[in-house]
């Protein structure tokens, strides 16, 4: 049985687009670091970071093939598939690694390589 099986929502609400439920699952002070990008901190910060993408992204899709649960970590690991509005589509690894405290995320890693998208 898996002890932090709720946080499977997270990408489902990443995949359609629904940033208010993915900061509902952190910490107020959550530290949030994606791939080469700044670190943030912060429910509000990591919204506007998420929503940013909003405008570009007609579709995200994440695979996930491995979940790995610590004491008070979770670690996803698989694939994302992005379609950008433009007709450019993306494929890369992805590994989501999730602090956990009080059953919400303190800390949020992504490992992904975001250039191709972000250009």
């Amino acid at each position: 049985m898996r002890k932090y099986k709720h946080l499977d929502e997270v990408t489902k609400a990443l995949d359609s687009f629904d940033y208010q439920k993915v900061i509902s699952f952190l910490t107020d002070d959550c530290y949030f670091q994606a791939g080469n990008l700044v670190p943030i901190k912060g429910k509000q910060e990591i919204y506007e970071m998420f929503n940013s993408f909003k405008d570009s992204l007609l579709e995200v899709t994440h695979n996930i093939d491995n979940i790995i649960e610590g004491n008070d970590s979770v670690v996803y690991y698989g694939n994302v598939q992005y379609k950008r509005k433009d007709g450019f589509e993306l494929q890369v690894p992805v590994c989501d690694v999730f602090k956990v405290e009080n059953n919400k995320i303190k800390e949020y890693y992504i490992f992904i390589d975001w250039s191709e998208l972000l250009k």
